[in-house]
Parts: C-alpha cells; structure tokens; sequence
C-alpha cells in the first residue's frame, strides 16, 4: 500500500502547514515543559493535532530539513496524526503516532528498546497502517540500542519509515531529544540525530550520534 500523495492533489482550506517552525517552537512551550499535555493529549483549538504529535513532528522535521532543506514540513490532518510533507518533492505523506510515555495513570512500561519495540509491534499488527511514517514517541527509556530495535522489526512491517523520537533529559537550561529513523532500505543501519533546545526554547542545535 502506497501513501505518498501528490501535494497539490489536497484542497489545503482548513489545513494548517506549518512554515515558521521557530515561531511554533514557542507555542508548544508551555506544553513542553508541563508534561502533563503531552500525556493527555488535549486538543488546542488552532490545530487539529495533539501536542505530543505536533511535537514529534516538529523534531523529525528539524532533522529533516538539516538533512535535505527547508521544504520539509508538516501539516495537520482532521483525520489522522497529520502528513509530512515535501514541498520540492511536492508529495506528503500521512503519519500513525504511538506514545510510549512514562504517564502516572498507566501500567509501567518496560526499559530500554523493549518500551519501543513493544510500541512498534502493536502498530505492526494493525495493518491499516500501512505505506504510513510511524512515529513512536517515548521517554523513560533509559539505556537502549537501536541496532536491537532494527533487528527486531526488520522485514517484518509496510511502513514507509519508523521514527522513534525519545526524550534524554530536560533541564532549565536545555531539552534534549534523540530522532532515530529506520527504513527498510537502510538494511541493518540507522540514522539517529540528537535535537538539542535551549531553555528559552528559541533556538536548538542538530547533531549526529554515531553510536
């Protein structure tokens, strides 16, 4: 199943493309640093994403845009957990978001790359998903290889690509999250970068991990 779809084949009214990803840093802010809205996902009333996913979007396509240029971007989806879009490329491509979050109302996730696997086979068995980006957001983590996570669910999914974007730790002075990609096409590699924001959350900084 393919689900890349020609960017101007979309009527865009009512579909909010984001185009300032520094002024939609600021925005989410507030919800970054209460966790509790990335855990609840309370609807806001300008997007129709959750906080959580508008969050993961933006970090994937921040590493995306130092990768490939700044026509990468995202936009919102009544439907689903939005598209990712290439403006160059004019094609977008809708995203699934599993959350593997440590929230106190719910049963105790495991550590380690168990917590993403766990996330990504649940999606797996869901084959309405396919030809998608999934996107599995997580903290808690702890100590994790991602070169377990590809042997794990290598040659045994349809999406278009698998993000894990993971929180490493947060501070007054900084946030600081991993973006891992996996594709099939990568064979048994990885990419993972590291997304840095200060604590004013008006600038960050991209740089690779190579272990």
């Amino acid at each position: 199943m393919n689900n890349v779809i020609p960017f101007n084949s979309i009527n865009l009214e009512n579909r909010k493309l984001i185009k300032d990803f520094k002024i939609v840093l600021k925005d989410l802010e507030p919800l970054v640093k209460d966790p509790r809205f990335l855990w609840n996902g309370r609807d806001l009333s300008n997007f129709s994403l959750r906080p959580r996913e508008i969050w993961a979007n933006w970090l994937i396509c921040v590493v995306l845009r130092k990768l490939h240029g700044d026509n990468i971007t995202f936009m919102d989806d009544c439907k689903g957990d939005g598209f990712l879009v290439d403006r160059e490329m004019g094609v977008m491509i809708p995203t699934e978001h599993v959350c593997a979050l440590d929230i106190s109302v719910a049963d105790d996730l495991p550590k380690g790359e168990d917590r993403i696997i766990n996330a990504i086979k649940f999606k797996i068995s869901k084959s309405k998903y396919d030809g998608k980006i999934l996107v599995v957001f997580f903290d808690g983590a702890g100590k994790f290889y991602r070169s377990k996570i590809r042997k794990a669910v290598y040659g045994k999914h349809h999406f278009e690509a698998i993000f894990c974007v993971g929180l490493l730790e947060s501070s007054n002075d900084k946030y600081s999250y991993s973006v891992t990609e996996f594709r099939e096409s990568f064979k048994d590699k990885s990419i993972t970068h590291r997304v840095d924001i200060n604590g004013n959350f008006d600038d960050w900084k991209i740089t690779q991990i190579l272990k």
